[in-house]
């Protein structure tokens, strides 16, 4: 199994709003790709400072379930309709966990 973990940081001025549009679209899209397995995401609880803003923790069955997701036309939807415009930095990292 593939894990795939992102930190984003928002850019200066995204409202609560726009933070909870990016949440709900990334609910229906977690719905309509089927390579994905599981998605858990959410907001920083903000018990420290210099933490994420948001984050999500996915996993794929493999990395060709992942590659089909990075390539899907919805995730490249979503990442140009939320994630660049609202996204002012990200952290990304992709583990096996057997």
């Amino acid at each position: 199994m593939v894990v795939h973990v992102v930190i984003f940081n928002w850019r200066d001025g995204v409202t609560a709003d726009q933070a909870a549009g990016f949440r709900d679209a990334l609910e229906v899209l977690a719905g309509e790709v089927a390579a994905l397995g599981t998605i858990r995401h959410g907001a920083d609880l903000a018990y420290r400072e210099g933490n994420g803003d948001y984050a999500l923790v996915a996993t794929f069955s493999d990395r060709a379930a992942w590659d089909a997701y990075q390539t899907d036309p919805r995730h490249k939807a979503f990442l140009a309709d939320f994630v660049t415009p609202l996204v002012a930095s990200r952290v990304a990292i992709q583990f096996e966990d057997n």
